[in-house]
């Protein structure tokens, strides 16, 4: 799967935020607080959290701004994914975190799923990705694991495809 767009909306420090996203790897950067890990944040939970969870860890993603308004996350993402029997499909996401009312739409093909189980079962088969654990393992490489790296860019490399590949 590739993601080909991102939309947040009441997520942390983004109200609203639309990224595109090019062909090939990806690499969000900026100073501290600039809503890189957000970013990151946000594509997991489309791909891993189901839309009725609540807690403490839901709440900690409420705009920053919200006060004791109703604003919960929204993540909608649009992908493709490249099937050997059916070429290169399209597809979207699109999930409203609200706790037991929350909603997703996954559709693909034309086919949409908005059984929350269902949908979530799909991405999982879609992705290769079962676990918001799984996907902290492999899917980023934090800051602090490249600073005693040397600068050079094959051991960069490394570090990113051993990332890449869960070791």
């Amino acid at each position: 799967m590739r993601i080909t767009r991102l939309a947040l909306r009441d997520v942390r420090r983004y109200r609203e935020l639309e990224i595109p996203l090019s062909p090939g790897l990806t690499i969000v950067h900026g100073p501290n607080e600039a809503g890189k890990t957000t970013i990151q944040r946000a594509i997991e939970l489309a791909l891993t959290r189901k839309v009725t969870s609540g807690g403490a860890d839901m709440d900690a993603l409420r705009p920053w701004d919200a006060g004791d308004g109703p604003a919960r996350p929204e993540i909608a993402l649009t992908f493709e994914v490249e099937d050997e029997e059916r070429g290169l499909r399209q597809g979207s996401l699109e999930k409203v975190f609200r706790g037991a009312k929350g909603t997703v739409r996954l559709e693909l093909d034309g086919e949409v799923i908005t059984d929350p189980t269902l949908a979530d079962q799909a991405l999982a088969e879609l992705t290769g990705i079962p676990s918001e654990a799984f996907f902290r393992s492999t899917a980023s490489v934090r800051h602090q694991e490249l600073a005693d790296l040397d600068r050079d860019e094959a051991v960069l490399r490394d570090r990113l495809q051993a990332s890449i590949s869960g070791a």
